[in-house]
């Protein structure tokens, strides 16, 4: 009988603690939020990666525009590439090379070049060129496309 009674004063004691946290409440704490933040900062990290390969990737598409309509608007005014003292190709496998990318307007890109290349003609006497666009940062990557200008 007095068995009976111990336990009885003991158990409501048993999940009632007043005192705070334990060492162990407090490691577990700590190891969640450390587990967390890695998860966290990898995922801005990333994010961050992301969001600089397009805004590369933005950039190089506006001045593809530019290299575009620099070229279009040389060939049908016959007149010189906005940035240089070059008219565009005429003879298929003529290339120009290390042009300055200007647009229009005036507005220099000093920290891209390109190369204008003349493929040849196809039929109805359209025009196809090979810009090769590079980087004058230092950056070793390249970018080729090709387009046509019809006459």
């Amino acid at each position: 009988m007095k068995r009976k009674r111990t336990r009885k004063r003991l158990r409501p004691n048993i999940f009632t603690n007043n005192k705070g946290f334990s060492l162990v409440e407090s490691v577990v704490a700590i190891a969640v939020i450390g587990i967390v933040s890695v998860g966290v900062s990898t995922l801005f990290f990333s994010m961050s990666r992301v969001s600089k390969f397009s805004e590369q990737q933005l950039k190089r598409n506006a001045i593809i525009k530019v290299i575009k309509e620099n070229v279009n608007n040389s060939i049908r005014k016959n007149t010189e590439i906005i940035g240089t003292s070059s008219k565009a190709p005429n003879t298929a496998g003529d290339e120009l090379t290390d042009l300055p990318v200007e647009d229009l307007s005036g507005q220099d890109y000093p920290e891209y070049a390109f190369d204008l290349k003349l493929v040849g003609y196809t039929e109805n006497n359209v025009r196809q060129y090979k810009v090769a666009l590079k980087s004058r940062t230092g950056s070793a990557n390249k970018f080729e496309f090709l387009f046509e200008i019809y006459r």
